[in-house]
């Protein structure tokens, strides 16, 4: 495929990132600052991993594609163990952001997924061989 097979990230980060404002003004009107401070947290988490396996996953494909699959899936258990470990360490600090966090991440997925299968049902793809 070509190099518009990342053409989403704009939108998507265009859409996630007005998102996590909204969402951040919730959270600071219903929790206070842990409010708007878990709603962002959440926010930036779910941008970061997205953006991390966009990357590994284009510089992949461009350097030795027959790695793409281990590649991918690799990211994709250090991320969730990461994730894992640090959703862990925040709920042992019973810190009042802790469910506005969640939100953010669930609001910022939600987001980005659907901006990506957005972008994705509209773009046009050519193949190199």
């Amino acid at each position: 495929m070509t190099s518009s097979a990342t053409g989403y990230l704009r939108p998507a980060l265009l859409v996630t990132g007005a998102v996590g404002v909204l969402g951040a003004i919730v959270g600071l009107v219903v929790r206070g600052w842990p409010g708007l401070f878990g709603v962002l947290a959440g926010t930036a988490i779910v941008v970061l991993s997205y953006l991390i396996s966009t990357f590994v996953v284009a510089w992949v494909d461009k350097v030795k594609r027959s790695m793409l699959l281990v590649a991918a899936l690799g990211t994709y258990a250090i991320k969730f163990t990461v994730l894992f470990v640090f959703v862990g360490w925040m709920a042992s600090l019973h810190w009042a952001g802790t469910l506005p966090l969640a939100a953010g991440v669930l609001a910022a997925v939600l987001a980005w997924t659907g901006t990506q299968i957005w972008w994705t049902s509209r773009a046009k793809f050519t193949l190199e061989v």
